[in-house]
């Protein structure tokens, strides 16, 4: 194994943002691979300057399926580079990408697409409803944070290596519960300014009661929680698909509105 510390912080940032181009070459049979490769090239050719062929082989080493998330990919990439420039055999590099991108891919999705970008979402989308433009300026904000976030993760698995392999394999399963069980929290804080279920007024008990008001002296938005925990339990445990759950949200609240209930 010949080390030759040949690139700089420089050269993995300028790899991180090549990355925004992974899937640009997109196809069912490679996947990602010819835009994860790209991003490796720049390095590949630092390290091994004028040798054509050792360049070619590390990116024919890189050209093989691979398909996980696009922010985690960057850290592959800086693990990828960081073996390859300590002269690790080419099979063990392989069987390294192989072996991490699915976790990674699980890990990235939770972190980004399952609690990042729907409580962004969530809470621009509060604003923009209040008819702020705050709303799709934050929205904007936290986009662009989480897509260069790229840029560290490249840098930690460059600066990781093989010892990465271990962490990864050991916590990718707390990391992803712990993002799912925020996600899950931060969401379900917002459902009383997103679900609006409400008696009409006119409805009362004995003694003018409001039927309403009786729920709300219960616990506050009671009816929008227990609709979105039953929405929950047709889609979780009855396996009732979205379509169905959106038509019928649609009829009830058609049906209820006209009948005068709600």
């Amino acid at each position: 194994m010949v080390s030759r510390n040949k690139l700089t912080k420089k050269d993995i940032d300028k790899m991180s943002m090549l990355s925004f181009f992974e899937q640009a070459c997109f196809s069912f049979e490679r996947m990602q691979a010819p835009g994860f490769c790209l991003g490796l090239i720049p390095g590949f050719k630092k390290i091994y300057g004028n040798q054509k062929t050792e360049i070619s082989d590390a990116m024919k080493n890189n050209m093989d399926f691979i398909n996980t998330e696009p922010h985690m990919a960057t850290f592959l990439q800086g693990l990828v580079l960081s073996l390859e420039e300590a002269g690790q055999d080419r099979t063990l590099i392989k069987n390294v990408k192989t072996g991490l991108f699915g976790p990674l891919a699980g890990l990235g999705d939770a972190i980004f697409w399952f609690t990042l970008m729907p409580i962004a979402a969530a809470i621009s989308c509060s604003f923009a409803g209040q008819g702020s433009v705050l709303g799709p300026i934050l929205y904007i904000l936290i986009w662009a944070a989480g897509a260069f976030s790229r840029i560290i993760f490249g840098r930690m698995g460059y600066k990781m290596g093989v010892s990465a392999v271990d962490m990864i394999s050991a916590n990718a399963n707390a990391i992803t519960k712990a993002a799912g069980i925020l996600g899950v929290m931060v969401v379900g804080g917002l459902i009383p300014s997103y679900v609006s279920l409400k008696f009409a007024e006119s409805l009362v008990v004995v003694g003018n009661v409001s039927i309403q008001g009786i729920f709300d002296s219960i616990l506050p938005n009671m009816l929008p929680l227990g609709f979105v925990f039953l929405l929950y339990f047709m889609f979780k445990k009855k396996n009732v698909n979205t379509l169905k759950l959106i038509l019928l949200v649609i009829v009830l609240s058609i049906v209820l509105s006209f009948l005068g209930v709600m």
